[in-house]
Order: structure tokens, then sequence, then C-alpha cells
């Protein structure tokens, strides 16, 4: 274990040597994650005999380019550093309090798994919002409107759904005192367990599956179907789901068909200029036929 860590360290260290600045790293690392998470994924996918024509598809194009805009450290740049500045100029001396680091003094093992299980737990209730409230709803079609799911979809955010996603877990992680991004392996295994969500991989777990989310649990979330609207939200932790009574119940068909039916960006900008155009459409133009029960069908739970 040691000699892992030592490993580990030294890679690090080696890392943080490189003659380059903090974005430069940042797109590299996008890139090499990226390769190789698709690698992985794609090799077990053909291994499965599972379809694999996704990632000839412009939608697959349009999910790399988000990949990179987070990943590579884009978003922080145009976004995150605002973001940042108003923390640290406003509300970063007012919330010193929230500095408990509960999670401080535990094994990293119990650190890793009670951070996975608290994060899990916020993002399940965020993602219920987003399908309750139209304005985060608006935002929240960028990630739906795929119709051809891969393992990129998973970062296909608007950028404004990623600003109040921060916000949600912000203060919940300053108290636990946990920065995920300095645990390489953890950091790592989250990416894979997301990414594989989002693909065609037909893992299944036996009684675990009402435990851990599966690539086909998660799929019946991006159905067109109405029967499974509003349904698996979970992340990691199927339990949520289940606990909460959000689970599609046993025995339902597998969807055929994913995206939403109203809502089809046809290029890399409208996935970012569409949400502007549905806040429009709820909020100031009155029309019955323009309410998010009809855009897209997965407000109103």
């Amino acid at each position: 274990m040691n000699e892992h860590a030592s490993l580990l360290s030294q890679v690090l260290e080696a890392w943080r040597a490189l003659p380059l600045g903090l974005y430069e790293k940042l797109f590299i690392k996008a890139v090499v994650l990226g390769v190789c998470i698709y690698f992985v994924i794609y090799v077990i996918e053909r291994a499965c005999g599972t379809r694999t024509d996704n990632y000839r598809s412009k939608g697959f194009l349009h999910d790399s380019m988000y990949w990179i805009y987070f990943e590579g450290g884009f978003n922080a740049f145009f976004v995150g550093l605002g973001f940042r500045s108003l923390l640290t100029a406003y509300l970063e001396e007012p919330l010193s309090f929230f500095d408990v680091k509960l999670l401080t003094p535990l094994p990293f093992f119990l650190q890793a798994v009670i951070f996975l299980v608290v994060s899990d737990f916020i993002n399940y209730w965020v993602h219920r919002a987003e399908h309750r409230y139209k304005f985060m709803w608006a935002f929240h079609t960028t990630h739906h409107s795929q119709e051809k799911l891969t393992f990129a979809t998973t970062i296909r955010q608007h950028p404004v759904t990623y600003f109040y996603q921060e916000l949600s877990v912000y203060i919940p992680m300053r108290i636990l005192g946990v920065d995920p991004m300095s645990w390489l392996p953890l950091f790592i295994l989250q990416h894979l367990i997301t990414a594989s969500h989002h693909s065609q991989i037909p893992l299944n777990f036996g009684p675990l599956n009402r435990v851990i989310v599966t690539p086909s649990f998660h799929s019946y979330h991006h159905s067109t179907d109405p029967a499974h609207h509003n349904k698996n939200f979970s992340g990691t932790f199927a339990a949520w789901d289940y606990l909460f009574g959000t689970a599609v119940k046993d025995g339902i068909p597998k969807p055929t068909q994913y995206g939403l039916d109203d809502v089809k960006p046809t290029s890399l900008w409208s996935t970012l200029a569409t949400p502007f155009r549905l806040l429009y459409q709820f909020y100031l133009v009155r029309d019955r036929t323009t309410n998010p029960e009809r855009l897209g069908n997965r407000t109103g739970i």
C-alpha cells in the first residue's frame, strides 16, 4: 500500500513540475482522461456486442466539445474565476465558520465513502429540482436533448447548470473538509462511474442493482416514453430512487428512444442558446402550448 502511495506521489510531483501553466495542464488532462475513458468503455461495449455507432454521430462531437470545455478548464476560466472571486470577496470570510473539517481525522477510505454518499445525496435532490422548477429545467434540457447517449453525455451540461451544481455542494463540502481533486484515484473512479452511466455497457450487479446505478437504470431517465419520465434521478447510488419512490418499476420495457420530443438543438451553439429561448417561453410568452409540461414533459413532479 505504501509503495502504491509513494508511486502516486511521485507521479503527482512530476505532473506539478511540468513547465506548463494551469490551463495547459487542465487541457492535457481533459484530452488524456477523455481518450482513456473512451478506449476503456468502447472496448467493453464492443466486447459485449452493444451498439457503438453513437460515436459517429454529430451528438457525440457536441458532447466531446462539452468535455473539453469543462474538463479542459475553459469553464473555470470564463465562469469559475468569477464564481471564486465572488466567494473570495464576499463569502469566504463569513462562511469560514463552516470549515469544521469533520472528515479530516478519519481514515482515507472512510472519508471517500462518506464523501461519495453525501455528495450523491445532494446531487439526487438537485437533479429532482432540475425537473421540478422551470428555470432549472430550461438549462437541464441541454443534457436531456442528446438522442444518442455516449460516455461523454455525462458532461453535456449547460454552464449555468454547472454553476448552481457547484454552489449546491459548496457549503456541505466545506463542512466535511474534503478535496476530491487531491484524491486522484477517487477522481478517476468517479469519472469512470458517471461516464459508464450513459454508455451501452450491460452491467448487472444482481441484487445490488437496487443500490448502485447501472447504464440500464439510468437509460430510463433519458427515455422519450412518458412512462419513464421523472424517474431514476440517482447519480451513483440507485438506493435514493427506491427510498424516495422515484425508481422505474421492475418489469417495465426498456427505452427505445432518447432525447426530448420538443427540444431538438441542431448545433453546438443551439445547445447553449435554447435554454434562454425556453425561459422566454416559460415566463414571458402567455401561450399554454409553451408550458414546461409540454416542452420535454419532464417538469411538474
